[in-house]
């Protein structure tokens, strides 16, 4: 049959901790799987990656990391990178189309053979292929670390010390959000206005995405805009 789910408070690990020792899968031929997003969508926060892997390294359960925000940048520390499943997407930061899975051979040649979604989806074409790799190697390049470095700088311009290029502002009221969307845009800024159903209600917000492609100039631009406005 189908597994149970259960959901642990966000980035909790002492409560994840304890939520899989309650678990008798253990010896059961059932294992626990052990699902995070690496960077969260919304909030552009960071899961604590190496502390999750530790807690399923304990009780041998299977990490799954989804870095559809953040393209193999997450650390297991020094767990069996064998325990471990990433999985990605191609359509985002590297620009391309469709999406990956790195594992260790036992895991992808399972998925290769058993997984319905990979068996009957039509394969990337060539271009796209080529396309992926071809940033893939961009990014693990000298010229790759200069592009990271630089985005590193253009978070920090907007906001010091933020872990990713998702930079929300949570407003809470939908008007308000969409108020403050607007009023950008009339400065020549486009940051979506981000509402429920998409996040809880009460946590309507801004969401800045920012890219090593944007100039000096264009942040200078929106930090004064935001200053303006009084979002930051």
């Amino acid at each position: 049959g189908r597994s149970a789910v259960k959901i642990y408070p966000h980035c909790d690990v002492d409560r994840l901790d304890a939520m899989i020792g309650a678990e008798t899968t253990i010896g059961s031929g059932r294992r626990t799987v052990v699902v995070t997003d690496g960077v969260f969508s919304m909030d552009g926060d960071e899961a604590p990656i190496e502390l999750l892997a530790a807690v399923c390294a304990r009780h041998g359960a299977l990490l799954v990391i989804d870095e559809a925000h953040s393209v193999l940048s997450a650390s297991v520390g020094d767990q069996d990178p064998s325990a471990v499943i990433r999985v990605g997407t191609l359509s985002k930061a590297l620009g391309a189309l469709g999406g990956w899975v790195a594992a260790s051979a036992t895991f992808v040649d399972l998925l290769v053979n058993r997984s319905r979604p990979y068996i009957f989806t039509t394969a990337l074409t060539p271009a796209d292929a080529a396309a992926a790799l071809a940033a893939l190697s961009v990014l693990r390049s000298v010229e790759g670390d200069e592009l990271v470095g630089r985005l590193r700088t253009v978070v920090d311009r907007i906001a010091p010390g933020h872990p990713s290029p998702i930079i929300p502002i949570v407003l809470g009221e939908e008007d308000r959000a969409l108020a403050a969307a607007a009023a950008l845009l009339d400065r020549g800024a486009l940051v979506p206005a981000i509402r429920p159903p998409t996040v809880p209600i009460g946590s309507s917000r801004l969401r800045i995405a920012v890219s090593a492609a944007h100039t000096d100039a264009m942040i200078s631009h929106l930090v004064v805009a935001l200053d303006e406005l009084g979002l930051r």
